[in-house]
């Protein structure tokens, strides 16, 4: 066989991708509680499902059409207009907005769009693990800031300016963040956009979480003196209209990026899903994303939210976190157990699994500084198999205890 090339053998796998694989395989087993997918484990709305299957039926051909790389302009109008209702910032449509394959997508065509070899992009330490390898294809070299739980995962400025350097091309930023559930403060976003403009470097703000906040609002960083010609935000449908497998998402920047963004894509993906692009276009009519947003999402997912906090307490007093402020996860401190057990997290959480048929992230897939700790989600499983899976996760540390 010819040899491949030497790039991608470089980067590595995502780890909970292989967990997602190894989950379809066990799904037979009824037994197994997941702490561990970050997929919404609600259906998107009724009425959206109604009109998409519906349209399939009287518009077949049409439904499953080729579409502009950029999207249906239909739905670039509507994002920016609900863009404008919610944070308040003003883009052109025909410009400033383009539809993409999901948020990966829009990462890595964004990344694609700024980075020349030898080129660092900051992180924080932890967050979520689809920055790093991207960054690494393209050639460039990622450099981390710390954050802990002991101040809540915020970041801070001081720890920023410690490792730009001449050569810091981007910072990425998620709010609410995977895996902490941090929304960053208005504070830090000012402080990042003036480093920004001191020393001309892009931020990349992955929005992906941006409606799933149990509390204040994540700052927008668009909207911030100075951010604008200088900021690329992420956005994806996935979260907030609980449609991952559509694979839908939209990136804002200023007109030049979203012109090489849609070059680099026309040989990526082609164009973005048109089913999708048109059951969106009616979620974002009517009032449907408002409603559901407000009934059923944050109402459903906070409790349980509030209910997995309680079990963390009740059944794992020795495990450290913080209450998330916004999308669907809990970062849990587990040292003291980890000690008692001689293991490490990902030792960890691959016997709880083969023994107590439970699973959870290990926190080194987020980061180095993610070790000794463990990802929850608490959007995927119904309050009463929430305790249930942590009354497991207790039995197994406490006969280490």
């Amino acid at each position: 066989m010819p040899r491949l090339a030497s790039k991608p053998q470089a980067i590595t796998a995502s780890p909970i991708r292989r967990i997602a694989a190894l989950l379809d395989e066990a799904r037979r087993k009824s037994d197994i509680i997941s702490f561990g997918g970050g997929a919404p484990s609600l259906p998107p709305p009724q009425e959206v499902v109604d009109f998409l299957v519906d349209f399939l039926k009287n518009n077949p051909q049409k439904s499953v059409a080729y579409g502009s790389t950029r999207g249906m302009i239909e739905l670039r109008e509507l994002i920016a207009q609900d863009l404008k209702k919610y944070w308040g910032v003003d883009y052109d449509p025909k410009d400033e907005i383009i539809i993409v394959n999901g948020g990966t997508e829009g990462i890595y065509l964004a990344l694609s769009a700024i980075l020349e070899p030898g080129d660092e992009v900051i992180v924080l330490d932890p967050t979520y693990l689809g920055y790093h390898e991207p960054v690494k294809l393209l050639g460039g070299r990622v450099r981390t800031v710390p954050v802990t739980v002991e101040n809540g995962y915020q970041p801070r400025i001081e720890d920023v300016k410690k490792v730009i350097s001449p050569l810091t091309k981007a910072f990425i930023l998620l709010s609410p963040d995977n895996p902490t559930g941090r929304v960053v403060t208005e504070e830090f976003v000012r402080g990042l956009v003036d480093l920004a403009v001191e020393h001309d470097f892009w931020i990349v703000f992955d929005a992906v979480y941006k409606h799933i906040s149990y509390g204040r609002p994540t700052p927008w960083v668009d909207s911030f003196k100075g951010a604008r010609e200088r900021t690329i935000t992420i956005n994806s449908f996935s979260k907030e209209a609980s449609i991952p497998g559509f694979r839908l998402g939209y990136v804002t920047a200023p007109r030049e990026v979203v012109e090489v963004m849609e070059k680099i894509k026309q040989y990526v993906s082609l164009a973005p899903d048109t089913p999708g692009q048109i059951a969106m276009i009616k979620f974002l009519e009517s009032g449907i994303k408002d409603r559901y947003l407000q009934e059923v999402v944050i109402p459903t997912y906070r409790k349980r939210r509030d209910f997995m906090y309680k079990c963390i307490q009740e059944y794992l007093p020795e495990a450290k976190t913080s209450l998330p402020e916004g999308a669907f996860y809990f970062f849990v401190n587990i040292e003291e157990y980890l000690k008692a057990m001689g293991r490490d997290d990902e030792e960890f959480a691959n016997r709880l699994l083969y023994r107590k048929s439970v699973v959870v992230i290990p926190g080194r897939y987020f980061g180095e500084m993610g070790k000794n700790h463990i990802r929850m989600t608490f959007v995927s499983e119904p309050e009463e198999r929430i305790e249930e899976g942590i009354k497991r996760m207790s039995a197994y540390v406490s006969s280490y205890m």
